[in-house]
């Protein structure tokens, strides 16, 4: 009897332990959300003449993106060599979850250049929060899914607003659905 309940303990532990799944998210949500604040908050001084020196930080503020692209394969290199595992499910939910919104954005950003200029700027709250929330549901952090109301409420407020706070609406969204979700992830997985 002993052994039997030996074993029923073992199993009850390895159910409690892979139901606290760990993931490296926290690092992406981190990088990404400071590169996104820094490229929406340079929008946002440039739009409201906060720095006199808009042709440059206007024209070269894309080339966060590359970096960020850089930096993202260098950490998934990184973690490959680090550990051979098999990829969890909040893994692969992040993985897909974001990427459907890169390319939604990118479709959005194109569009915007034919319909508003600044189209794309409003909706990237909105397709960040339901982003997010859709990632905290599926994984259980409740943080993510209230950074993910948040966030899309700072789309509600853009559209009635001027130029310059599209951008800081945008900022806004990304310190909290990201860099603060982030943080909290990390902290979490500590």
């Amino acid at each position: 009897m002993n052994n039997f309940e030996s074993s029923i303990k073992t199993i009850e532990q390895a159910i409690q332990e892979a139901k606290i799944e760990k993931t490296d998210a926290y690092f992406y949500y981190i990088l990404w959300g400071v590169l996104l604040f820094m490229y929406f908050f340079l929008g946002y001084l440039i739009n409201a003449n906060l720095i006199s020196n808009n042709y440059f930080f206007g024209n070269y503020s894309w080339i966060l993106f590359p970096i960020g692209g850089i930096l993202s394969l260098l950490q998934k290199k990184k973690n490959k060599e680090a550990e051979l595992k098999v990829v969890s499910n909040h893994e692969k939910v992040y993985l897909f979850a974001f990427t459907g919104f890169a390319m939604l954005y990118a479709f959005t950003l194109i569009h915007s250049l034919y319909i508003m200029y600044n189209y794309s700027i409003i909706i990237f709250p909105l397709l960040l929060g339901v982003t997010v929330y859709i990632v905290g549901g599926i994984t259980k952090n409740i943080f993510s899914i209230i950074a993910g109301i948040l966030s899309a409420i700072c789309s509600v407020v853009s559209m009635y607003s001027s130029k310059e706070m599209h951008y800081l609406m945008a900022a806004i969204a990304v310190f909290i659905a990201c860099i603060i979700s982030g943080i909290i992830m990390k902290r979490k997985n500590a």
